[in-house]
C-alpha cells in the first residue's frame, strides 16, 4: 500500500500547472497531502474517476435581472424643499412629514429642536430633586414631561394636541391659579430670587424655557402675515400647540409655589 505525504508531493509537483492529480486505489494520501492539492487547486482523482466537469457560467451582460429592481429603475421616495425628487435622504436634509424633506433649519424643525432640550431639561430637574429628597416633585414633573411628550408627537403626526388635566387641575383652574396666586397661595407673583433654592430656582428656568419654545412655536407656524389662525385652509398653523404650551408654561409656575421654602414665603420677595 503506498503512502503520499505532503513532502512527496511538494518533490513530485515541483512549479507544475496542474488541475489533477491521480492516485491509485487503495493509496493513502495524508491529511498535508490533501491540503497542498486543495490549497494549489489541483483535483484528487482515485482510480479512474474522471475530473470533474467545470460549471457553465452566463456572461455578467447576459444575466437575467433579479427581481424588480434590477428591471426597473429606483423610484423616487422623498420630497425636496424645492419640490425636487430624491431616492435617497440626503444628509442636509430631514423628514418634516411623510416623505416631505426640508432643510434642518426649517423653524418646524427649530422648534421641535427646542420641544426635544426642554424635555432634557425636565429630566435633569428630576434627578436633582431626587438627590434632594423631594419625590413629589420629580413624580409632578414627570406627569409634564408626559405631556411634552404628547405635544410634540400631535405636533409631529398632525393630530390635535389632547386636552388633558396637569396636576390635577383643568386648563381654567391653571389660568385663574397663575393670573391670581394670592388667592389660591396667599402669595402675589413670585420675584424670581437665589433664597427661593436649588429645585424653585430651576421650575423658573424650565417655566422661561417653555416661553422660548412658544416664540419657536409662533415663527414655525404662524404664517407670512403674523396670523395663527388654524382653519382647514391652514392646517400647519396650530393655534392648539400654542396654547398647550402657554399652558405647560403657566403649570411650571404654579409648581414654583407649590415648592416655596416656608422662609422664602416669609419675606418679601413678590413683585408689588
Amino acid at each position: 500500500m503506498k503512502l503520499i505525504t505532503e513532502q512527496d508531493l511538494r518533490a513530485e509537483i515541483g512549479g507544475k500547472d496542474l488541475r489533477s492529480y491521480r492516485v491509485d486505489r487503495g493509496t493513502i494520501v495524508t491529511p498535508s497531502a490533501r491540503q497542498y492539492l486543495s490549497d494549489r487547486k489541483i483535483e484528487l482523482l482515485v482510480g479512474d474517476e474522471a475530473p470533474a466537469q467545470p460549471k457553465e457560467t452566463i456572461p455578467p451582460a447576459t444575466l437575467p435581472p433579479q427581481g424588480a429592481e434590477a428591471a426597473e429603475p429606483k423610484r423616487a421616495r422623498f420630497i425636496g424643499p424645492d419640490g425636487g425628487t430624491f431616492t435617497e435622504k440626503p444628509e442636509h436634509l430631514t423628514h418634516l412629514s411623510g416623505n416631505r424633506l426640508v432643510t434642518k433649519g426649517h423653524p418646524r424643525i427649530a422648534f421641535r429642536g427646542r420641544m426635544d432640550s426642554l424635555q432634557s431639561k425636565i429630566m435633569e430637574l428630576q434627578v436633582r430633586a431626587v438627590e434632594l429628597g423631594n419625590g413629589v416633585l420629580a413624580e409632578e414633573l414627570d406627569e409634564l414631561l408626559d405631556f411634552a411628550r404628547s405635544l410634540l408627537a400631535a405636533e409631529v403626526t398632525g393630530r390635535p394636541v389632547d386636552d388633558v388635566p396637569l396636576l390635577g387641575l383643568e386648563l381654567d383652574e391653571i389660568r385663574a391659579m397663575s393670573h391670581n396666586p394670592k388667592k389660591t397661595f396667599g402669595l402675589g407673583h413670585i420675584r424670581p430670587h437665589y433664597s427661593m433654592g436649588a429645585l424653585c430656582v430651576g421650575l423658573n428656568a424650565l417655566r422661561s424655557e417653555v416661553r422660548e419654545v412658544e416664540l419657536a412655536a409662533f415663527r414655525a407656524f404662524s404664517g407670512s402675515d403674523g396670523a395663527l389662525d388654524s382653519g382647514q385652509d391652514m392646517p400647519d398653523r396650530r393655534l392648539d400647540v400654542l396654547r398647550a404650551l402657554n399652558r405647560l408654561s403657566s403649570a411650571f409656575y404654579i409648581l414654583m409655589y407649590r415648592h416655596l421654602p416656608a422662609e422664602y414665603k416669609q419675606t418679601s420677595n413678590e413683585w408689588s
